[in-house]
């Protein structure tokens, strides 16, 4: 891999003043390699913001919400992403920060590929009218406002009803998202190397509502009726105060996420050592 321009992402509640940012800079340029910043993770002294038309790829350093955020933005313009783990669970982070120097010296020397993942387009849509767009790589939600009732939501896949149910509210998620909150309400742990998109219901008061794998290619609407509203979230974090009418329309986005990895069957000694320390 080409390496002569890294943006760095640091999550300052996780980074504090930006120490790591600035060890893995040091490391960086000792090899000759540019520097960019996000204009959130300065360290002191540091000017030069990130460029997406110029750096190679990101080192972001964080945990999991801060590798969402990066790779939605990184997507869009086809941007590695090598994570960092500063967080508790750090599930989709490659190395630790005690490792960094051996993590460069290997994406140097050509040890490592690039795992791309599917993300989420979704559109709301008020009758024929786009009135917002968001992307998202775990998932996307519609859940009820009121915290006291549940909702009605119609899951409808390339036109045809395929569920209709009272809920607290109905998920959309890729196989990344397969084990963040789909897990929590039930639905399948999916291998990052399928592609698909999951809806799982959430709380569904009914006896069949189930979680379906719908293909890549299927476009999902989820249609609420609500008297109190209802809310759009895009990896966990409320996005959309619904209003009356409008629905959502959920797709496979035309941007990938880009991983950088070091081993090619990770995924599933990396679940079970996750997850099993998660609650320590």
């Amino acid at each position: 891999m080409d390496l002569k321009n890294v943006g760095i992402i640091s999550n300052p509640k996780k980074d504090i003043d930006f120490v790591g940012a600035a060890s893995v800079s040091k490391a960086l340029r000792a090899r000759g390699i540019a520097v960019w910043f996000d204009e959130n993770g300065l360290p002191k002294g540091e000017h030069d913001l990130i460029d997406y038309t110029v750096v190679d790829c990101l080192f972001v350093l964080g945990g999991d919400g801060t590798l969402l955020k990066a790779a939605t933005d990184a997507g869009e313009h086809g941007v590695c992403i090598l994570g960092i783990n500063l967080g508790r669970l750090g599930f989709l982070t490659e190395v630790e920060l005690n490792d960094i120097e051996a993590a460069i010296e290997r994406i140097i020397a050509g040890q490592c590929y690039v795992e791309q993942r599917l993300m989420l387009s979704a559109s709301v849509m008020q009758g024929d009218k786009t009135v917002f767009e968001v992307t998202a790589l775990n998932d996307v939600a519609l859940v009820k406002k009121d915290m006291a009732r549940m909702i009605n939501i119609e899951l409808i896949i390339n036109g045809a009803l395929a569920d209709k149910m009272p809920c607290d509210g109905m998920l959309i998620a890729t196989p990344t998202g397969s084990t963040a909150y789909s897990l929590s309400a039930g639905g399948p742990i999916v291998s990052p190397r399928l592609k698909c998109i999951l809806a799982t219901p959430l709380n569904a008061h009914t006896l069949h509502s189930k979680p379906i794998i719908a293909s890549p290619d299927d476009i999902i609407t989820l249609k609420p009726t609500v008297a109190k509203g209802a809310l759009l979230t895009s990896d966990g974090v409320v996005a959309r105060d619904m209003q009356a009418g409008e629905v959502v329309k959920i797709k496979r986005s035309k941007y990938l996420a880009n991983f950088i990895r070091f081993n090619e069957d990770y995924f599933y000694p990396l679940l079970r050592s996750k997850f099993l320390n998660w609650d320590k």
